[in-house]
């Protein structure tokens, strides 16, 4: 009975409310700006319990996601998506053939590296345009970063940081939870969901519904000049992270 009254989900119950707070802010961050939620809230989730990822962050991308896109529905690019998606196909095979053959760490530091040059171009004078060339290859980039590295929003949000911001939440909302049921649907497929993934999932799914109410307030107040400073500062944040955690990784 102390075991039970002192855990939820099999996790000390201090801890589990620093998670449910965590996947909240980071869920409120990507319903403001388009992306953010993996990448704010992965780190701490995983130092609480490495069961959270990657299954139950990519299940809770879903709810999020979804909600996002049923608010400003007016606003999503469908045409868009649909190519984006089309060129995640081949990017998670060769994601996942790529890593079957040279490891992940080559491909991490790879990818980690790639990011920050593009954000890097992108924040001088290069000017990236959603055209349907671009929505391809940045679909089978985000497709590759997500299979190789677990961040696959970067390459789309450098798509789309010159959009209107309810255009870059409602087509990102669509293409990021229809990718989540992809990715989740080939872990159930190789046998990578269990219970315990389910616990946790119903244990973080309050903070990602508040984090989705409280984005409504703060998009009001939110400078529509300012989400292409906060989409490459986090796409910036993802990639030094990957890059910390992968020298991390070789060296120890």
């Amino acid at each position: 009975m102390l075991i039970a009254a002192t855990e939820i989900a099999g996790i000390a119950w201090p801890l589990a409310v620093v998670a449910v707070i965590t996947i909240g802010i980071g869920a409120a961050v990507q319903a403001t700006i388009g992306l953010g939620m993996a990448v704010l809230a992965a780190p701490i989730l995983a130092l609480i319990d490495p069961d959270f990822l990657p299954v139950t962050t990519i299940v809770m991308v879903m709810p999020l996601s979804f909600g996002v896109a049923r608010r400003e529905r007016e606003h999503i690019a469908w045409s868009a998506a649909g190519l984006a998606l089309c060129g995640r196909l081949p990017g998670v095979a060769i994601g996942a053939l790529l890593i079957s053959s040279t490891g992940s760490g080559t491909v991490r530091l790879l990818v980690g590296i790639s990011v920050l040059l593009a954000v890097a171009a992108s924040a001088t004078r290069f000017h990236v345009t959603t055209s349907t060339r671009n929505l391809l290859i940045a679909g089978m980039a985000s497709g590759f970063s997500g299979t190789t590295a677990g961040i696959g929003g970067p390459p789309l949000a450098v798509a789309y940081q010159h959009a209107q911001p309810a255009t870059t939440r409602a087509t990102l909302a669509v293409f990021f939870g229809i990718g989540s049921i992809i990715s989740f649907s080939g872990l159930s497929a190789v046998g990578e969901v269990n219970q315990r993934h389910i616990s946790l999932c119903l244990l973080l799914l309050p903070g990602v519904l508040v984090g989705l109410a409280l984005s409504r307030p703060v998009i009001s107040r939110f400078p529509e000049h300012r989400l292409r400073i906060a989409l490459l500062t986090t796409c910036s944040f993802s990639a030094i992270f990957l890059l910390i955690e992968t020298a991390i990784e070789t060296l120890g």
